[in-house]
C-alpha cells in the first residue's frame, strides 16, 4: 500500500458510520411522511365538519419542508456511500496487489 491510500479498516469504520446516518435520515423521513398523512387526514376532517383549516397549511409547509431537507441529506449520505464503496474496491484491489 502507498502512504496515500487509507487502510481498509478506516474505510470500514467510515462506511458504517454512513449507514448508520442513513438508516436514522431515513426514520426521519418516515416520522415525517407519517406527519404529513395526520396532517391531510385532520384537513379532510375539517373539510367534512366545516372547520376552517388554515392553522394546518403552516405546519403542512414547515413539514413539507424538512421533507425536502431530509431527502437532499439521504442522497448526499447515499452518495457518501457510493464514494466510499469505490475507495474500498480500490484499496482492496491496491492491497492485493
Amino acid at each position: 500500500m502507498t502512504g496515500q491510500s487509507r487502510r481498509i479498516d478506516e474505510i470500514l469504520q467510515d462506511r458504517m458510520q454512513t449507514i448508520q446516518a442513513i438508516a436514522a435520515a431515513n426514520t426521519t423521513q418516515l416520522r415525517l411522511t407519517q406527519k404529513a398523512s395526520g396532517l391531510m387526514v385532520l384537513d379532510m376532517k375539517d373539510d367534512r365538519n366545516g372547520v376552517e383549516h388554515g392553522n394546518h397549511d403552516t405546519a403542512q409547509a414547515r413539514n413539507q419542508a424538512a421533507l425536502e431537507t431530509n431527502m437532499a441529506r439521504i442522497d448526499r449520505l447515499q452518495q457518501a456511500l457510493a464514494r466510499l464503496d469505490d475507495e474500498l474496491e480500490a484499496a482492496v484491489k491496491e492491497e492485493g496487489a
